[in-house]
């Protein structure tokens, strides 16, 4: 029987102590970095000082030895001298030889230095003087002794002094930061109309904190906008389904007199508006958070032939009349693209009278797409309310008639992923109705390369003049 592992004991790894706030942490950094400084240059402060003594004792003691020797030579007693013991000269004995003139003659000199002190050594120039005498490192060492007593108490008092004044500084400089911090952790979503205090100044706090006004600033205007779409989303779904529920009921109620077929065809009526309902709802969702789009070439010029094909398709009325060049190259999304030209397309059918006229041209570097009508036009303090969500003018109140209200919000949410603009402009001759101006950027036309989709139109196209398709004749 294999013997059973013993657990391992695990000790607790020491923790590490470390200030949480930044002013301690800047405090401790700028404590330590300013302690090693000057402990560094205390050091080496003292080193040069300690090698200037040094070598000012050693200059004195080899003086001491070169006015022996003069002294001795000046006195000439007899027999040879040398100093013995431990090597201390005296130049007090010779006081009474000091105010006669030093031997003109060189005297050779040096300094040795043993393991226990330094030894200063002269000789007169015949030989018969000799002077030995120990350097004397007491008065260096006393000065080295009383610079350390005062450098240490001072770099203590820099530091603590470096200390002091970093807290205080980087707490004035970080007040404005906990005031902001204050206020932001008391904003919520029912008070998005407060702003962050901004401190005087034009320094990186207050740069911030203008940022952060502003992204509120945004936050308000998106969380107001999303407030009102989801009270005209709660409005527009309720009412299909109320209808359905009431009918629903009503069969429910007289199941003897009830035309079931007609009652399920009139709610396969309602789901389906609430299934397109939905649908433009999710598209809507899928632009608003910029998906990347799985963008390729395509020919705008092809797009809006199959439209307006297959609005006739379906039997629309009235006409439809498309005036285009050859192509069109943009690039872009197709199915994104065609809803977009399907919306402007159905709008126009559902406001004209007897004519809906597609134009695509080519300005410059844009590709523009218009859209107009015969009908009643749209008044110019409505041309932008118009692609606002579940907006419907007056003469288009009804969803049977007016759609879900988001069909030309979808169009210019499109045209903005496709760095276009969709905007109302004045109707001209001969359609004053609505007028509809597409702008994308468009593709140079000797760069451009055949698509699948344009080499399977049946349209015939005319590479000289602008080509027309009217109601009479597909394609």
């Amino acid at each position: 029987m294999a013997e059973r592992r013993r657990p391992r004991l695990r000790l607790p790894r020491p923790s590490t102590v470390r200030p949480r706030t930044v002013r301690a942490r800047t405090t401790v950094a700028v404590t330590f970095v300013l302690g090693i400084a000057l402990a560094a240059g205390a050091a080496v402060l003292l080193a040069v000082v300690r090698g200037d003594l040094l070598d000012t004792a050693r200059q004195a003691a080899q003086e001491k030895s070169l006015t022996a020797v003069d002294l001795l030579y000046q006195a000439e007693p007899e027999g040879e001298y040398a100093i013995a013991a431990n090597g201390q000269v005296d130049v007090v004995e010779f006081a009474q030889y000091a105010q006669m003139e030093p031997n003109p003659m060189q005297t050779e000199k040096e300094v040795i230095s043993t393991d226990s002190s330094d030894f200063a050594r002269a000789m007169s120039a015949d030989g018969r003087y000799r002077v030995q005498s120990e350097v004397d490192f007491t008065a260096a060492q006393d000065t080295l002794d009383s610079m350390l007593a005062l450098m240490i108490p001072g770099v203590l008092l820099i530091v603590l002094l470096g200390a002091l004044l970093t807290w205080s500084a980087v707490g004035r400089a970080l007040a404005p930061v906990e005031a902001v911090r204050r206020e932001a952790a008391e904003i919520t979503a029912t008070d998005l109309h407060r702003r962050l205090p901004v401190p005087p100044g034009r320094d990186e706090i207050a740069g911030l904190t203008s940022t952060l006004n502003a992204t509120l600033d945004r936050l308000e205007r998106a969380v107001a906008r999303l407030r009102t779409f989801t009270g005209d989303v709660s409005h527009e779904l309720r009412s299909p389904l109320t209808t359905l529920r009431t009918r629903l009921e009503l069969a429910l109620a007289r199941p003897e007199r009830t035309d079931w077929p007609e009652v399920v065809t009139e709610a396969l009526q309602d789901t389906d508006q609430l299934q397109d309902l939905v649908t433009d709802l999710l598209l809507l969702a899928r632009l608003d958070a910029h998906q990347p789009a799985h963008d390729r070439q395509v020919d705008l010029v092809a797009l809006a032939a199959l439209v307006c094909e297959r609005a006739e398709q379906t039997g629309a009325v009235p006409p439809l009349e498309i005036t285009a060049p050859q192509s069109a190259p943009v690039f872009g999304n197709p199915a994104h693209l065609t809803r977009l030209l399907t919306n402007l397309v159905d709008n126009a059918r559902r406001h004209a009278t007897t004519t809906v006229h597609v134009r695509v041209a080519v300005d410059a570097t844009d590709v523009l797409v218009e859209v107009t009508d015969d009908g009643a036009g749209i008044p110019p303090e409505d041309r932008e309310r118009v692609f606002g969500r579940f907006n419907r003018l007056d003469d288009a109140r009804t969803r049977e008639d007016g759609g879900t209200g988001l069909g030309l919000a979808i169009a210019r949410a499109i045209a903005t992923t496709h760095d276009g603009t969709l905007t109302a402009e004045e109707p001209t001759e001969p359609l004053n109705g609505a007028r509809l101006i597409l702008r994308v950027p468009g593709i140079s036309t000797a760069s451009a390369v055949p698509t699948a989709r344009s080499r399977r139109s049946k349209t015939k196209r005319e590479p000289t003049r602008p080509r027309v398709i009217s109601a009479s004749a597909k394609g």
